[in-house]
């Protein structure tokens, strides 16, 4: 695991931590475990970016798809993915071309529009011609991010809830694991990622497990506005975290010899 530093107790606390809530937030209300988990993982450790935080989710989301299978929209499904598998191909080429001083930037920037996205959400029905688009942004943003959620959750969004939780749950399902055989393909996933991911497994299914009584008591408004409000605020903090990384690099050019 040479890739991967050993995380501190407090980092490591704090990464556990996160990964428990973004699995109560991801299976109570169908959306939110990217959203919650990576901008502030990422800030732990950019590694845990995209590809172990795309392995939790489809393990997560396969056990909530199975919960309520009875539920899922197969007809609207289907079209999604068919817009998920080209944006899938364009995230793998765009995030070998991004330099890594400049991921992070993008990565905020990214999250902020998906807030955005989700805050000017109107009524949209999940028809072929909102779906299709949607899969491919979705795609492109799931796997260079691993924020994909926003929007499908739009398209989704005056469904029920149980159709909303189980067609996000097994459209991430199938979503993730062509996203992590595109990062496969282009060297960005590997032994290194499982591994990196085992260690949040443990609060991974204590979060499902305790979604099952969150379920029925949470409204799904206060879970969207509580992953909206974090989700600004750890990529605010990314973004000025990535330009004053950016301003040293070019100071650290201007002031070379030639």
């Amino acid at each position: 695991m040479d890739e991967f530093q050993v995380l501190a107790t407090g980092p490591l606390a704090l990464a556990l931590l996160t990964v428990l809530v973004a699995s109560v937030v991801q299976t109570s209300s169908g959306i939110g475990f990217g959203m919650v988990a990576a901008p502030i993982l990422i800030l732990i450790d950019t590694k845990l970016v995209p590809g172990p935080i795309l392995l939790l989710s489809l393990i997560v989301s396969s056990m909530a798809a199975f919960r309520e299978r009875h539920d899922i929209d197969y007809r609207g499904l289907m079209v999604a993915l068919g817009g998920r598998i080209p944006g899938t191909i364009l995230a793998g080429l765009t995030i070998t071309l991004i330099p890594a001083a400049t991921f992070g930037l993008v990565f905020g920037v990214l999250v902020l529009l998906a807030v955005i996205l989700s805050v000017l959400a109107g009524k949209i029905a999940p028809t072929p011609r909102v779906l299709l688009p949607a899969g491919f942004v979705s795609g492109y943003m799931g796997t260079l991010t691993s924020i994909g959620a926003p929007p499908m959750a739009l398209a989704y969004q005056h469904g029920s809830p149980a159709t909303i939780r189980s067609t996000m749950a097994i459209y991430f399902v199938i979503g993730a694991g062509f996203s992590i055989a595109t990062l496969a393909w282009y060297g960005r996933f590997g032994k290194d990622e499982i591994v990196a991911s085992i260690i949040f497994l443990p609060p991974l299914f204590l979060g499902f497990w305790l979604s099952n009584f969150v379920v029925r008591r949470l409204r799904r408004e206060r879970v969207r506005q509580i992953i909206l409000a974090l989700c600004a605020s750890a990529s605010s903090v990314l973004i000025v975290k990535s330009c004053l990384s950016l301003d040293a690099v070019n100071s650290a050019l201007a002031t070379a010899p030639p």
